[in-house]
Order: C-alpha cells, then sequence, then structure tokens
C-alpha cells in the first residue's frame, strides 16, 4: 500500500504523479515476487537434479556391481566344466576317474542352473510376471520333514532338529514355493553356521495374530549384525564374515525367499545376534 497526504487538496498533477509512482512501486514488487520464485524454483530444479544424477549413479554403480558379482559366479563353475570335459577329451581316464569328473562336471551344471533359475525368477517379480502361484490347504509336516531328511544328508557336522506340535492346521500356500523357500532357509543356515551344530526347524500356531502358523528356522551360526538385519532381503546383500567368506552366491536367495513368501500372503522377518545365530520366521494363513 502506497499512501499520501496533504493538507488541502490534491493538485491534478500531483495526483498523477503518486499515481504513476504507485504503479512503478507495483511493479517492483511483482518483479521482487517473481525473480524470488524463480530463485525458489531453480534452487528445487538444482535439487531435483542432483538428486537424479545422485541416484542415476548408484544405479551405474548397482549395475557394476551386479555385472560383477554374476561373472565371478558363473565364471567359477563354468571354468571347472571347461576344465574337467577338456580332461575327458584329452587324456583317457579310467573308469572310475571318468565318473569322478562326470559327476563334478554335472553338480557345477546344477549350480549353474540354479544361479539362472534365480535371476530369472526374481526378474519375473519385480515385472509383476511371477510364475501363477497355486495356494492350497498343506500341511507343513510332511514338506517340513522331507527337507530335513535331505538338507541332513548334506552336512555331517549339523544335526537338524524338528519341533513341530502333532496337531498343526494346515497353511494355504503354494506347494512348490514353500518346498524353496525351506530349501533355502535351511541351507542358509548350514552354510552360515561353518562351525556345525544343531539347526532348529519348527512350527506353531501364532500368538500374534489369529489365523496364521508360524515357523521357523534357527542356526548357531556367525550371525548378522545389527546394522545389516534391515538389509537382509535386499537383492545382492551378503554381509561379509571371516568364517563364511568360501560361501558363494549372488545374495540372492533371501530376496526370492521374501518375494516368494508374499506373493502367498506370508509375512518373514529375522532375528540374530553375533556370535550366537540367526532366526528367520514366517507366517502364513491358515486353511
Amino acid at each position: 500500500m502506497l499512501a499520501v497526504e496533504r493538507r488541502g487538496e490534491f493538485p491534478r498533477e500531483l495526483r498523477a504523479t503518486a499515481e504513476t509512482l504507485g504503479l512503478h512501486l507495483a511493479l517492483a514488487i511483482d518483479n521482487a515476487c517473481l525473480a524470488e520464485r524463480q530463485r525458489r524454483f531453480a534452487d528445487e530444479l538444482e535439487g531435483k537434479v542432483a538428486a537424479a544424477t545422485r541416484r542415476l549413479r548408484e544405479l551405474d554403480r548397482a549395475k557394476s556391481d551386479f555385472v560383477s558379482i554374476v561373472s565371478h559366479e558363473l565364471r567359477t563353475p563354468l571354468t571347472s566344466i571347461q576344465g574337467f570335459s577338456e580332461l575327458l577329451l584329452s587324456r583317457p581316464p579310467s573308469a572310475e576317474g571318468a565318473r569322478r569328473w562326470l559327476e563334478l562336471i554335472h553338480r557345477e551344471a546344477e549350480r549353474l542352473g540354479r544361479i539362472v533359475a534365480d535371476l530369472l525368477d526374481l526378474s519375473r517379480i519385480e515385472r509383476g510376471g511371477e510364475r501363477a502361484l497355486g495356494p492350497a490347504p498343506l500341511a507343513l509336516g510332511p514338506l517340513i520333514d522331507a527337507n530335513v531328511e535331505l538338507l541332513a544328508s548334506q552336512s555331517a557336522a549339523h544335526t537338524i532338529e524338528r519341533d513341530l506340535p502333532d496337531a498343526l492346521p494346515p497353511v494355504v500356500a503354494d506347494h512348490d514355493a514353500l518346498d524353496r523357500v525351506l530349501k533355502n532357509l535351511l541351507a542358509n543356515a548350514i552354510k552360515y553356521s561353518p562351525g556345525g551344530g544343531p539347526v532348529r526347524v519348527w512350527a506353531r500356531v501364532s500368538a500374534e495374530g489369529p489365523g496364521r502358523v508360524e515357523r521357523g528356522v534357527e542356526d548357531r551360526g556367525v550371525g548378522i549384525p545389527a546394522a545389516s538385519v534391515s538389509r537382509m532381503f535386499e537383492k545382492y546383500c551378503r554381509v561379509p564374515h571371516p568364517d563364511t567368506a568360501h560361501v558363494r552366491g549372488l545374495g540372492l536367495g533371501l530376496a526370492l525367499v521374501k518375494s516368494l513368501v508374499e506373493a502367498q500372503g506370508g509375512r518373514i522377518r529375522v532375528e540374530s545376534q553375533v556370535g550366537r545365530g540367526s532366526r528367520f520366521v514366517l507366517s502364513l494363513p491358515i486353511a
């Protein structure tokens, strides 16, 4: 507001001058507001460009890490397959030697297949095109027993304990998906407790929420640092530890487990202490 006071009447020339001055002041204020708005817009745009640039750098770094990890994981079995196949072609082995080399080639080929399957499955899930699951009433007991028997035969240093109540209600789940989840969790429990010891598989009706069954896999292995627990279900997440440096993998297993569990209406969480082991607990709806 511009206020002009004068004793007596305003001459016409003075009134015109005051109006012209008021107009110039109004234009100056408008220009100042526009300049301030432009400055704020420029600052906001600069911030968004900087954030987008950082995100692009992160994506580029993630792509480079992914290529490096996958290349490393694929190179090892490919080298074994190539080496032993060349031995078979270049020198006539004994029957026992040939069988041993073929077993190694077969094992490494299976490992390659698992890596490619994990990558393809995770890619399909991220695109929203995961294979159609067939949730149906499923008894956990036989599925757990089959996996306990399978994994127990693969490690003499570990004892797999089964703890299930007699009357455990069936859950709504896809058999193949849940079988894959259990195999992954049990294999991880064995790999990340290199000193051996018990691995416990248990199930019970959830006390926290009605209509759900909880199933857990526990080990007494190296454990997970508190700062890394929240990242365990992220892709390519691997927590370094000197006792498990020999463990190979892309860091996709737990990301795939979480996706498969949530695709069936389930939830999964992890509890862990360094040096005392880890516990993975998933819950599924009762049939």
